[in-house]
């Protein structure tokens, strides 16, 4: 089976809730360029500063995208007709400024190709299992890692120069480059180096200043934040397909962490002997969540089979919850969050083409189409 063949195979569109306001809001379509990119280029042609623009999430690069940015009211001459590669710019109106927080979710128009003939009856069976599951496992996709879970785990285990060459030390970077990165020939590197802007900053700042602790700062925050998020990730994932071999996706456990609404709010709690009924038939009815922690120094541990293998899993790393305060560079520090471990979705439709077999669907936030995707098409190959 094959996913992202064309952009045009992946189409997204985000789903967010604006509000009144005082900025200029206006849709972004782009077919093969990601979030960042686009926004350094509007930065770039237009001079307004990047910390200026707005935006709800990251979307992928290999995919056909469509989100809403904003930015000062002011610069609406000055966005308006822009020309970009692989990119229109549209529906402009007033709204609140966006932040990472105001995506509700995303929906999905995706062809999978390569599907064995006849699959529907596959396809139907594995979405009456995922509907027993009452959804599916919430994990991270394979677009959330790239190894960057590597240089996260080694920045907590304190080791940054390891951590800063794990990031620098890419497949076909050639002999001659590698040798002067493992020498510290920074200054020589960073003239050879591919044009990569992060990794080039990194190469500048260390061929003055050989901080590897520091060097990361160089870095926007939406990217120096990536690694230990990936490794939080990475130990999530695992945790999870675990818990998975012994405890059923969509039962609760003694001493688990649920998220439940209350009065529009959301709050956590553990389940106990006096509650687990009540927890029970709130997850039947999508009310109530188990949810695990993404692990920082603050982090409350599930007192229940779920917690045990999350300790576990950063303790067979030489981590603990202390690492995440990475004092010797606090600003890579991560006091945690929590995740539903139970994905849920919406709208799901399929079609048998010529080319494959299409999905349509809606997905909250957080969630991966290719995880999903991985559950709908299982046991096809």
């Amino acid at each position: 089976m094959e996913i992202k063949k064309y952009p045009e195979d992946f189409q997204v569109e985000e789903v967010i809730d604006i509000k009144n306001g005082k900025y200029l809001v206006f849709k972004v379509k782009k077919i093969n360029r990601d979030t960042l990119d686009v926004i350094h280029e509007l930065a770039r042609k237009t001079g307004i500063p990047f910390g200026k623009f707005g935006y709800a999430g990251l979307k992928d690069r290999h995919a056909a995208t469509i989100q809403s940015f904003s930015v000062d009211m002011i610069y609406e001459d000055t966005i308006r007709g822009l020309d970009l590669k692989d990119v229109e710019l549209y529906d402009f109106s007033k709204g609140q400024k966006i932040d990472i927080g105001d995506l509700v979710g995303n929906k999905f128009n995706i062809l999978v190709r390569g599907i064995p003939e006849n699959p529907d009856e596959i396809i139907r069976s594995n979405i009456q299992q995922i509907e027993k599951n009452s959804g599916f496992p919430n994990l991270f996709g394979e677009q959330r890692f790239g190894g960057n879970e590597e240089v996260g785990r080694l920045i907590l285990k304190g080791e940054f120069k390891e951590a800063v060459e794990k990031l620098l030390l890419k497949d076909n970077l050639g002999e001659d480059l590698t040798d002067l990165i493992k020498e510290g020939k920074y200054a020589e590197a960073h003239e050879l180096y591919p044009n990569l802007r992060n990794e080039k900053q990194i190469l500048d700042f260390l061929s003055k200043s050989p901080d590897y602790a520091k060097v990361f700062i160089v870095l926007p925050p939406s990217v120096s934040s990536l690694f230990v998020h990936a490794y939080q990730a990475k130990i999530f994932n695992e945790a999870i397909l675990e818990r998975i071999k012994e405890v059923p996706l969509n039962e609760p456990e003694m001493g688990d962490l649920v998220s439940m609404a209350k009065q529009g709010n959301y709050y956590r709690t553990q389940v106990t002997k006096s509650n687990l009924g009540r927890v029970k038939e709130g997850m039947k009815k999508g009310e109530i969540n188990v949810i695990a922690p993404l692990i920082g120094y603050s982090s409350l541990i599930p007192k229940s089979l779920l917690g045990k293998l999350s300790i576990e899993l950063i303790e067979n790393d030489g981590i603990t919850k202390e690492s995440f305060r990475v004092k010797e560079a606090p600003f890579l520090a991560s006091n945690g969050a929590y995740r539903n471990i139970l994905g849920g979705y919406k709208d799901l439709s399929y079609t048998l083409e010529e080319d494959g077999t299409r999905f349509k669907f809606f997905l909250y936030k957080g969630e991966y189409a290719t995880v999903f995707l991985n559950y709908l098409t299982s046991s096809l190959s």
